[in-house]
């Protein structure tokens, strides 16, 4: 369905379709008769979702009963943060949902998409799915339309995130591209839900938690998300403007099931393999471990941390 390219160290970028010839030649029917097993593990997608929706409906919880004006206003900010974090860890379903892993038919896929998640951002998946595509296909050229990653992790770029700046700057981007859905439901929708919570948690007397979701969805969230992708896909060369983006393989600890859920976390796999569930990434990984691809998933593998504090001290030019 999607295509992309994974630029390997020393090697050529390697094509979706380039990966499985590779896979064939290599091992002949096996890669073929492995891959048909890795149907997705539905179950543990919709555990991962109410997870999820507990961690944010706990985070509420704990943030409503912070004391008094100062504590309240304390826990808002704080809470802002967890808010935001909680919210970009579901948002990655939209991304599986795209790929039509939430569910064994694809209008109930959609469907789990567009009341569960997709809600949160205004959008639904069908607008997501026709945007993601363009990605996978062009990644790291002209075309793609995730280009959050060719921005420099630098002080400007930051504020520009916390700021909500670069957030409308990629809505609108995206709404004025020919050929962009122009549905208002899903906006008004998405607008009349939030409006909903933030109503009940205010005649709760719960205001800490409705600043907190306020800002939550309109500063903490886009940054985490944006951030999340700069660190996916720029390389820490600062050379982006090569036509090139990475993928890479992150550590699987517990901020990085989080921060990179749903899969993220094994990002250059699944620009390899769009179709595989992330349920199913780990065993992927096993697998190519005993191929030729091995050098090239160990010349990947970091953690957030590292690359982190990779892409600071890229070089920066004039």
């Amino acid at each position: 369905m999607f295509q992309s390219s994974i630029v390997a160290a020393d090697a050529p970028p390697l094509t979706h379709a380039a990966f499985r010839r590779l896979m064939a030649m290599e091992t002949g029917e096996r890669y073929l008769a492995f891959r048909k097993t890795l149907a997705p593990e539905y179950r543990r997608v919709h555990i991962d979702i109410a997870l999820g929706y507990a961690a944010l409906a706990g985070s509420l919880v704990l943030i409503a009963q912070a004391p008094g004006v100062a504590g309240g206003l304390i826990a808002a900010i704080l809470g802002a943060v967890v808010i935001g974090f909680f919210v970009a860890y579901l948002q990655l379903f939209i991304h599986e949902a795209a790929h039509f892993n939430l569910a064994n038919r694809r209008r109930t896929n959609d469907r789990i998409a567009d009341w569960l998640i997709c809600w949160q951002v205004g959008t639904n998946i069908a607008a997501y799915r026709a945007t993601h595509g363009e990605h996978h296909r062009h990644l790291g050229h002209d075309g793609d339309t995730e280009i959050s990653y060719r921005h420099a992790l630098s002080l400007r770029f930051v504020m520009e995130m916390l700021t909500g700046i670069h957030a409308i700057r990629v809505f609108t981007a995206r709404a004025d591209k020919p050929g962009a859905p122009k549905a208002k439901g899903p906006l008004l929708r998405g607008v009349a839900i939030h409006a909903a919570l933030l109503a009940g948690l205010v005649a709760l007397g719960a205001w800490p938690a409705a600043l907190a979701w306020i800002g939550g969805m309109a500063i903490a969230f886009p940054f985490f998300a944006t951030l999340r992708q700069l660190l996916e896909h720029r390389p820490a060369d600062g050379l982006i403007d090569t036509g090139d983006a990475v993928t890479r393989l992150f550590d699987d600890g517990p901020f990085a099931r989080i921060f990179g859920g749903a899969g993220f976390n094994r990002h250059l796999l699944h620009h390899l393999e769009p179709q595989i569930s992330y349920t199913r990434l780990a065993e992927l990984d096993r697998f190519l471990a005993n191929t030729s691809m091995a050098p090239t998933l160990a010349a990947h593998r970091t953690t957030y941390l590292a690359t982190f504090c990779a892409l600071l001290a890229e070089p920066r030019r004039g």
